[in-house]
Parts: structure tokens; sequence; C-alpha cells
């Protein structure tokens, strides 16, 4: 270890959990004037035909050491009581508020927890602060991006920076409104200068040479010569695609009608992302927006903190 190169290594995600409740849709969607790649993921069904919600909630759970405890602050491999010790830790580290349509989650720490897993398993970027640790009371908000990640890029000898801006909303246009809002205001005030300088002093993994390697590339607070500032969206949102599916015809039917519906939908939603990356004046930024329909993410998020209770 020692050079930005080795920053790749650090991804904690076993692709094989992404593909026991997630998949992807290939399409052909393009987004016009600014570098934005949309990726299109979903829930598998169950065997009857059910989306995989509590699932996909189980599953990121038992990621929530990776997640919120720096691998510094952790000796590997975990013994049988230091992971009891630590998953108390982590699961006091989220809020677990109760959540309904009429009172939502203000939190979004499920959503946040779920980029973290898609930007690792899909973009290979290791998450480089843990930001939950940092929280000096449970019931503080994260400040600043939903999460840091970066990699080595071999194909542009670049290293990229992922700001994650996570919004799950019942809408999905009010989902990516408050993305990009955020997405700007986050430019507007320069907080990217306090994310690159909380990974100078919070780097996540004990490695000090690959620790110097990457912080070496922040010149002054600002993407030196060698870094390329990314930002990773995900917009989930209730997606009427789930009605009246064909349970007659067996899951093998359910999954190719709902995809069938999703990827026609693909239409809408590149159009609404379009008119939102016409109006926005940071087109020099890169993005991968991650679309993902929920049957409910109310839903969602009450199955990810029934995961944490």
């Amino acid at each position: 270890m020692g050079s930005v190169e080795d920053i790749n290594a650090y991804t904690s995600i076993e692709l094989s959990d992404y593909d026991s409740c997630l998949g992807e849709i290939e399409h052909e969607y393009l987004i016009n004037g600014i570098n934005a790649k949309i990726r299109m993921h979903y829930l598998k069904f169950d065997g009857n035909g059910q989306p995989m919600v509590k699932a996909l909630a189980n599953m990121l759970y038992s990621y929530i050491i990776d997640y919120c405890i720096s691998a510094r602050n952790r000796s590997e491999p975990l013994s049988t009581r230091q992971s009891a010790i630590l998953t108390k830790e982590a699961r006091n580290l989220f809020r677990h508020p109760e959540i309904s349509d009429d009172s939502p989650d203000q939190t979004g720490e499920a959503g946040e927890l779920l980029l973290y897993f898609l930007i690792e398993a899909i973009l290979k970027a290791p998450q480089v602060i843990s930001k939950m640790e940092l929280k000096t009371n449970h019931k503080d908000e994260v400040k600043g991006s939903d999460g840091v990640h970066a990699r080595f890029n071999a194909e542009t000898d670049l290293v990229d920076f992922f700001f994650g801006e996570s919004k799950l909303y019942k809408n999905v246009s009010s989902a990516m409104d408050e993305a990009i809002k955020s997405i700007d205001s986050f430019h507007e005030i320069e907080m990217y200068q306090h994310e690159f300088t909380m990974v100078t002093k919070h780097f996540k993994y004990a490695d000090d040479k690959t620790k110097e390697a990457v912080t070496s590339l922040i010149v002054h607070g600002e993407p030196g010569e060698n870094v390329c500032i990314n930002h990773a969206c995900l917009i989930g949102y209730d997606f009427k695609g789930y009605a009246d599916l064909p349970y007659e015809k067996g899951v093998e039917g359910i999954t190719q009608e709902f995809l069938d519906r999703f990827l026609a939908d693909g239409d809408r939603l590149t159009s609404l992302i379009q008119k939102r990356f016409d109006n926005f004046d940071r087109k020099h930024l890169k993005f991968d927006v991650f679309f993902l329909p929920f049957p409910s993410v109310v839903e969602f998020r009450n199955a990810f903190n029934a995961a944490l209770d």
C-alpha cells in the first residue's frame, strides 16, 4: 500500500449481496450538456412476486459496522465479542424515527446507507470518511454531503472524489429538486473544502502512506490537477409500476412486466432530470444518478428502522 491506486482495494461491499436483492437495467437514455450518467436500478422480486424491500433493509443493516466505524478504529478480523460491541455502537449512531406519510423521515439515514452501498458496489469507490462516527450526539444531523468516496480511475489517470446526495421522496420530481438544490448549495458555500479537510483529518483507513498519497492531491482545500469532483445522487421514489402485476405468470413474468414498465418510465425520468440540469450552472461537474423505484419509500425506511431495532 502507499499510492493513490491502492485506495480502490478498500471497498467493503460483497457483490453477491448486491445481486441478492438489486438489479440494473441496461438502457440508452442520455443527458445532454453535462457529464451525467443515468443508472436505473430496481428491487428484485422474491418467489411470491413481492419486491424485496425487507431483504434490502436487512442486508444494509449487515454493513453498519463498515459504514459507521473507521477501519483504523477496529481490528481485523473482528472477534464475536468485538463484532457485538461495534454493532451496538453503530446502531446507537442512528436516530430510529417513527415514519409515516404524514410524518416523513427527515434524517435520510436509510437512504444514505443505501447510497454508500451503491457507490461501493457499482462505482467501486470506497468510502473515505465515516461521518456517522464523527457525530457527538446521535440526534445530530451529519453536515455536508451524504458521503465522501474516492477511487483511482485508470482510464483518466485521475482520482475521482464522489460526494453523495441521497433523496428518498414519495414524488420523484421533489427528490430531483431537492438533490439539485443541495448540490448547488454545497458548491455555493464551498462545502467541498470542508469535506476535503475532513479527508485529511479523518481518513477512514489505517494506512498512512495511502492517506498521504490521497491527501496530497488536495491543494489548500481545492481539488488539485489530478482530482475530479463527481456527485453520486440516489433518487428513490414511489413508483406506480408495482400495481396490478401479473401474479399468474410467476416471478419471471412479474419481473419482466415490471422491468418493461420501469424502462418505459425512463423517458419521463430522463426528461425531468434533463430540465433540471439545463438550469444548473455548474456544468463542469460530473454526475452519476441512481434511480431506484420503491412500492413505498416509507415502507423501506420503516423496514430499515425495524432492522436496527
